[in-house]
């Protein structure tokens, strides 16, 4: 084993957050903010003990797009007023498209409030016609683009650290200095998530990844420092039923709607089973679950599995029931088959 290989000797325990686009409406935008503010807080009830959002902005009507969440920080301060330990986190905050200083200004405040439960999730890129909405210069250069970003995270953790912002030493108001160890960043490549493991922030795989979410948490684990404790997050879909045939009938349609966003940058699938392995859905029984995740090449890499609920179920009672299903049944033997990776 060589100094970087912290695949399987870190100790560290297995965490579950739940994650949600609020891109998928089946009524208002509204009500599906308040809809997923009422799973979010059953979530702590069950068990789980992180709760990430997405920023998405604008809408497209004329493509049946009706928009997700804008304001992250807005809707995680509602969702700390109700609730006590669940941690909030942002997956992620697309900072190209921002000022850092108002996202560190914003995170700050509710870090204040909310007794320290922020995770500080953050991406580049951005798509052209929305940073040109937003008034804010394109930059088409990959590499560029790369190290303009990293620059304006350093410059953010370094405000949360409470260092001077200005020429007359103005701070940001509150600081929050082990807010600026609670970064993460959202990775599509294997070089940016290997950076990551070098800078010592957390890293968040995505369901629908360019390269191969085992590939992105190799990546990152090589790049990590000796002594600096991994922070992996998989991004993990379920969908429970008596069986898998079964759930792969009633999850077919939203299956394939969502194929039709990915299927351009995905490997070819000819079945929907096919479809689901490349979307990284996991379903069928409690024990066929537990066994898919278990199996995912990334799962050894994994700190903290990320439920994703949406696109797939009827309402929120069929959320939560499957969710208590996870937490209940399906965790357990996901924490064992961790320990077991460990110990290999």
């Amino acid at each position: 084993m060589t100094s970087n290989d912290h695949t399987r000797s870190t100790p560290t325990p297995l965490r579950i957050g739940l994650f949600a686009h609020l891109a998928e409406h089946r009524g208002s935008v509204e009500q599906t903010y308040l809809d997923y503010l009422d799973l979010f807080e059953y979530s702590e009830r069950v068990g789980v003990e992180s709760a990430w959002v997405r920023q998405f902005h604008l809408a497209r009507p004329a493509a049946g797009r009706l928009g997700g969440l804008p304001s992250p920080f807005v809707f995680l301060g509602a969702l700390a007023a109700r609730t006590t330990n669940l941690r909030l986190g942002t997956a992620a905050i697309t900072l190209p498209l921002e000022q850092e200083l108002r996202v560190a200004e914003d995170a700050a405040v509710l870090d204040a409030v909310s007794g320290g439960r922020v995770e500080l999730g953050l991406a580049n890129g951005g798509q052209p016609q929305i940073a040109e909405a937003f008034g804010i210069p394109r930059i088409d250069d990959r590499e560029r683009s790369r190290r303009s970003y990293l620059a304006s995270v350093d410059r953010l953790a370094a405000a949360l650290r409470g260092e001077a912002v200005t020429e007359e030493g103005e701070v940001l108001a509150p600081a929050r200095p082990a807010l600026a160890d609670r970064i993460w960043h959202a990775t599509l490549t294997e070089q940016s998530a290997f950076e990551t493991g070098r800078r010592g922030e957390g890293v968040l795989v995505g369901t629908t990844q360019v390269v191969p979410g085992e590939v992105s948490a190799a990546a990152y684990h090589r790049g990590l420092r000796d002594g600096v404790a991994p922070r992996v997050g998989l991004s993990t879909w379920i969908f429970p039923a008596r069986d898998r045939d079964q759930a792969l009938r009633v999850a077919e349609p939203g299956l394939l709607t969502k194929w039709e966003w990915a299927k351009d940058f995905l490997p070819r699938a000819d079945s929907t089973a096919e479809i689901a392995q490349r979307l990284n859905l996991h379903y069928g029984s409690a024990a066929d679950i537990a066994e898919s995740i278990a199996d995912h090449p990334a799962f050894p890499y994994t700190t903290q599995v990320q439920l994703q609920l949406d696109g797939l179920y009827r309402d929120v009672d069929e959320q939560k029931a499957a969710l208590a299903l996870f937490t209940g049944d399906v965790a357990p033997e996901l924490a064992h088959a961790r320990r077991t990776a460990v110990a290999a």
